[in-house]
């Protein structure tokens, strides 16, 4: 299962009970078939900070105290920060933001690109009206970030609603 936009899984538009088809699948699965649906059910989300790793570790944690993830990998077993994601150190660890973000994030904002609020993925428009939809199924005006429906913003724009033609 690695393709996000494949889960929960259908069958003509309508999702599979896992009850039906729980006989079917070696126990193998179904222990990974829960793990993803937990990864897949979490919006913000915290994964390994080594990059041969990355293996999901749980959620973006938002309060004022410190959450530290250990990967639960044998091979790995690397410490997390679960508010920042970077790595942490015990003796010397401080919420500090990326250098590679915030040149991601100082790109996005003078492109035009938006977040979404549901799981802070960067997303570009560059066709169509301002509903996005975003592969966690966060439904978010591109201009404000507010949930679809409830800003004031205009509904499209039309120099976007039109590809030119080259």
């Amino acid at each position: 299962m690695c393709d996000e936009r494949l889960y929960p899984p259908r069958c003509c538009h309508k999702n599979i009970p896992l009850s039906q088809v729980r006989p079917h699948l070696t126990q193998a699965f179904l222990a990974e078939f829960e793990l993803k649906a937990q990864e897949f059910g979490t919006l913000k989300r915290v994964y390994c900070v080594k990059s041969t790793c990355s293996r999901f570790l749980g959620p973006l944690y938002d309060g004022n105290s410190r959450k530290v993830f250990t990967c639960p990998s044998p091979k790995c077993m690397t410490m997390t920060c679960g508010k920042c994601r970077g790595r942490y150190n015990k003796s010397a660890h401080s919420c500090t933001p990326d250098a590679g973000n915030e040149v991601v994030l100082t790109l996005s904002r003078a492109s035009g690109w938006s977040r979404c609020p549901g799981c802070a993925q960067m997303i570009e428009l560059s066709l169509g009206c301002f509903h996005m939809t975003c592969r966690c199924k966060t439904e978010f005006c591109y201009l404000c970030r507010a949930l679809w429906k409830t800003c004031k913003c205009p509904r499209w724009d039309e120099s976007r609603l039109v590809a030119p033609a080259r």
